[in-house]
């Protein structure tokens, strides 16, 4: 009877976390019932992924300055059950991280109230949910799981943790920064303090487990990636865009301390993404020589270091997402707090309910209003009449060049670029030579479609900065006007 209640217990836990997750992942621009158009950083992403089922390359055949994992996730689903397949694959993520979220929230409070803590991160994480398909969101997975391990280390009584759990952080830890460089303060932070208390207890043996089996996980990871680098012959482009063109641009705000400090402050002012720096700092000064004072230590020097690495180059909020983490203890420990503060009310859980809906309210907020645009923004619809257009009037072998930083067209032409400059901003426009480089694609292939995207512009691309001049000056020269409609001024070469 109890392993039978037990499983039940077990199958509605996975039922409730799955129905979070599929609560998150309907306001994905991906959804298959959402005809909205998707977001600028989707449509890089899902561009450089689409090219390489067609048998593209990233770095050759597309500039970015994201990790190869970033464009490879989305493979499989886009490859299987196109656009719905990749929402499938960001369902399966939500999933992951949320019942990771789950687990470590276990950790500081009760069953119950660890639920409602992940169900409340989920909802937190919607605040930043604004690039579906983007780094951020393809990293929480990672960033979660381990998060969880080294929760589990801390809060276990050997402080210990088995070799497959250690394996399993080095391999998150390359997952994540094979997505993104800047991913990797969150195992700095908590590795750093691992490190110093093994030395100090003299756990020689135990550390010599820990960096093996991580340096294990790295290599089980990063070892497919790299051989796929490398056999395509795009590793010297994977270290200019990724390794020096990253760098600049995370690098890239300039003025000094005081800017960073500024950044610092504007990044940590999002949706109190100060409260865990207060906490983590709260719990430092009052474990301080108790035995679980170095959790508290590791779980403050990482989120310092992650928001410190997103103040670099302040982005914008959608960057907070890869914080999202380190929200699960304050909630797990808030929702034990608030519950026993309502404990006497007669309607003590819609009490609860009703207080966590004001304090997420803004997350909460910005998935009503995804939602009800699934009812009246049909964006996409735009998309695939004009890309419909744009192969009606050419041929197989022509190309197309779509002016912007958004890569919206692409994914919905059967026509491959004029340039590896999909989209010209961004940070492909911190590679040196970058703009010389696309300028002369366009002038010297001369594309026999050139589109701008004006949907939000009331049909005027003045947007665009004074540097695509000469490409105006082709398109005055040789170029007619074929379509201004649906959200996209095209311009067709004239044949000779």
């Amino acid at each position: 009877m109890l392993k039978s209640t037990q499983t039940k217990e077990a199958r509605l836990l996975i039922a409730g976390i799955f129905c979070i997750a599929l609560f998150f992942a309907l306001s994905s621009t991906y959804n298959p019932f959402n005809m909205r158009r998707m977001h600028v950083d989707s449509s890089n992403y899902i561009t450089i992924a689409q090219g390489i089922t067609r048998g593209e390359l990233p770095y050759r055949d597309f500039v970015d300055n994201k990790g190869p994992l970033a464009y490879l996730i989305s493979v499989p689903g886009l490859a299987l059950g196109g656009f719905t397949g990749v929402w499938l694959t960001e369902l399966l993520f939500a999933f992951i991280t949320i019942l990771f979220a789950y687990k470590t929230a276990l950790f500081f409070t009760g069953k119950r109230r660890a639920f409602i803590a992940a169900a409340c991160t989920s909802v937190a994480a919607l605040v930043f949910f604004s690039v579906c398909a983007g780094t951020e969101e393809y990293s929480l997975p990672f960033l979660m799981i381990s998060f969880y391990i080294f929760t589990k280390y801390f809060f276990s009584a050997q402080k210990n943790v088995s070799f497959f759990e250690v394996v399993s952080l080095g391999f998150c830890f390359a997952c994540a920064v094979l997505i993104r460089l800047n991913m990797f303060p969150l195992w700095f932070g908590f590795c750093a303090v691992v490190f110093i208390e093994a030395l100090l207890t003299r756990r020689f043996a135990l550390l010599g487990k820990y960096i093996l089996g991580f340096c294990a996980g790295i290599v089980i990871a990063a070892v497919p990636v790299f051989l796929y680098v490398q056999a395509n012959g795009i590793l010297p482009e994977f270290m200019t865009q990724v390794i020096a063109g990253g760098a600049a641009k995370g690098f890239s705000g300039g003025g000094g301390l005081k800017q960073l400090a500024k950044n610092f402050y504007i990044t940590i002012d999002r949706f109190y993404c100060l409260a865990p720096l207060a906490v983590g700092a709260f719990w430092c000064i009052s474990k301080y020589k108790k035995s679980d004072f170095a959790y508290a230590a590791g779980y403050t020097i990482s989120y310092f270091l992650m928001v410190l690495f997103l103040s670099f180059a302040l982005g914008n909020s959608h960057y907070n997402m890869v914080l999202i983490p380190f929200f699960v203890p304050p909630l797990a420990l808030l929702a034990e707090i608030i519950e026993r503060a309502f404990s006497t009310l007669k309607y003590k859980n819609l009490a609860l309910i009703a207080f966590f809906c004001v304090l997420l309210s803004e997350g909460l907020i910005k998935y009503v209003d995804d939602a009800l645009e699934m009812f009246h923004n049909n964006s996409g619809k735009d998309l695939i009449a004009a890309g419909k257009m744009i192969d009606e009037n050419t041929t197989p072998d022509d190309t197309i060049i779509s002016l912007g930083i958004n890569g919206y067209i692409y994914p919905f032409t059967q026509r491959r670029a004029a340039s590896k400059y999909t989209y010209q901003g961004s940070g492909a426009d911190l590679i040196p030579g970058s703009r010389e480089q696309f300028l002369s694609d366009v002038l010297s292939k001369e594309p026999a479609i050139i589109a701008i995207f004006t949907a939000e512009e009331n049909g005027s691309y003045s947007y665009l900065p004074p540097w695509y001049t000469p490409v105006f000056d082709l398109i005055k020269r040789d170029y007619d006007l074929l379509s201004d409609q649906n959200g996209y001024v095209l311009f067709k070469k004239r044949r000779a």
